[in-house]
């Protein structure tokens, strides 16, 4: 520190303020320059020629997929067309480049798929399916794709799916639903599928389907991290059809990730001081303890050093605004867990962005805690994280037992509600408590205030709270 602020000495304080600034431009710029070399390999494929029902635009998705993402800086083995045969070898090769490389993988796929029993399969053209027993053989397995990257080493995966089209192959297949069912990828690893789970999307009247000319126009705006670039194209396409297709991600990423890094420097002016006119707004100061008798239920929130103040109390709040349940600071964790469980009108919210449905009230209250999955209480703490651009997760069963240890104070976090935790469920503590489950568990450690007990994650009547983690 003593050799960098040395730089400055002799100067005025504006020309040290001024020098400060210069520096920390130089310093993001060498970070872009150094992402920007992180070595990029991308499978892109695009089947539209089946025998029955073709498609017109996969294969324009594709090619223009690929050629964004050459300017973008990757690497790209592409695939038009292309039989199962064909997959499996361009799927071989996008593994060993990976593990060769051990950068950022992307697999891009356009064409139809399908659902059975819960797994995807993605349709190569000249299949002949006619029985549900043949779609193993015929297809490939989308969870192969997972395995490939998993098996290379790779620390940053992501998946794009255009794939949930109508599609003949569902007709004849009787345990097949509609669209793609939901997958789960190793750690650092992002999803993104063209619509939610279930749902179908469309393939187009243009050159593109709407997903992925949404999705080209994002990748293109400079400075956009990806869970940004994918929120844009869920507005993009949203509106496109009429709000009949919503895209969804499911990420378990550590960290951002820039399709195109912003240059733009924050050289020039000095920065202003706080405004201290009478009009100003105080920002929000979360995570902190409220007094005895003010607990709110949501505080309007904005994180950090990223991005203008709350607006005024006339203004309306935009329909992106985002309200941070009322926390508690969890003594020597780091952490702070929300006072009360999620209730059914905060859930409501990321449904409604989501395309999901949101379960029936138990009561004519919507402040009810929402009772959902284990797995849909994990999502909504991933859509709260990207929605407020701070960290979101289910409490750890420590974190949850430590919160409430010793805690008799109006302040403590409250309810007698079974609720979710983020951790595996054994008999026996073995570490498994102080830690989220990567993947999903067969059991999971549930709480009603200091007691514990494992439950079936696929069960459908629990309450969930939050940690924010700094």
């Amino acid at each position: 520190m003593k050799s960098t602020l040395s730089l400055f000495s002799g100067l005025t304080r504006h020309e040290e303020r001024v020098g400060v600034w210069r520096l920390a431009a130089l310093m993001l710029l060498l970070t872009v320059a150094t992402a920007a070399a992180e070595p990029r390999l991308a499978l892109v494929i695009g089947n539209g020629a089946y025998q029955e029902a073709p498609l017109k635009n996969p294969v324009n998705d594709a090619r223009d997929m690929a050629a964004k993402l050459r300017e973008l800086g990757f690497q790209v083995i592409e695939r038009f067309d292309a039989n199962r045969q064909t997959l499996r070898q361009a799927l071989r090769e996008f593994e060993q480049g990976l593990r060769q490389q051990r950068g950022v993988g992307l697999f891009y796929y356009a064409g139809h798929g399908v659902q059975l029993k819960g797994q995807n399969y993605l349709i190569p053209v000249g299949v002949d399916i006619r029985q549900e027993f043949e779609v193993p053989d015929e297809a490939l397995d989308a969870d192969a794709v997972l395995r490939a990257m998993e098996a290379a080493g790779n620390q940053l995966n992501i998946v794009i799916l255009d794939a949930c089209r109508n599609n003949p192959f569902v007709r004849g297949v009787g345990g097949g639903g509609r669209g793609l069912a939901r997958m789960d990828g190793p750690v650092g690893t992002f999803i993104a599928y063209a619509t939610a789970p279930g749902a179908i999307s469309q393939d187009g009247n243009g050159r593109n389907s709407p997903y992925t000319r949404g999705l080209l126009a994002a990748m293109s705006a400079p400075g956009l991290s990806l869970e940004q670039v994918f929120k844009q194209v869920l507005v993009a396409v949203e509106q496109e059809t009429g709000g009949t297709q919503i895209p969804w991600v499911a990420s378990s990423l550590r960290g951002d990730f820039f399709f195109k890094p912003s240059l733009a420097s924050p050289l020039a002016p000095t920065p202003k001081e706080p405004p201290t006119s009478a009009g100003a707004v105080d920002p929000p100061t979360t995570g902190a303890k409220e007094p005895a008798g003010r607990q709110p239920e949501e505080t309007a929130s904005t994180p950090s050093g990223s991005g203008p103040a709350p607006a005024a109390a006339d203004s309306p709040a935009p329909k992106t605004a985002f309200l941070e349940p009322a926390l508690v600071e969890n003594d020597n964790q780091g952490v702070a867990i929300s006072r009360h469980p999620v209730s059914l009108e905060h859930y409501r919210r990321f449904a409604d962005a989501t395309g999901r449905v949101a379960p029936a009230p138990a009561s004519d209250s919507v402040e009810d805690p929402v009772r959902v999955t284990w797995r849909e209480a994990m999502d909504y703490a991933a859509w709260l994280t990207a929605t407020s651009k701070r960290t979101y997760r289910l409490p750890t069963e420590s974190e949850w037992e430590r919160a409430v240890q010793g805690k008799q104070d109006s302040q403590s976090p409250a309810g007698e509600e079974r609720e979710w935790t983020c951790s595996e469920y054994r008999r026996n503590y073995e570490g498994q408590e102080q830690r989220c489950a990567e993947q999903l568990p067969k059991a999971v450690t549930i709480r009603v205030d200091t007691g514990r007990a494992g439950a079936d994650p696929l069960s459908e009547d629990l309450a969930f709270r939050l940690v924010r983690v700094p």
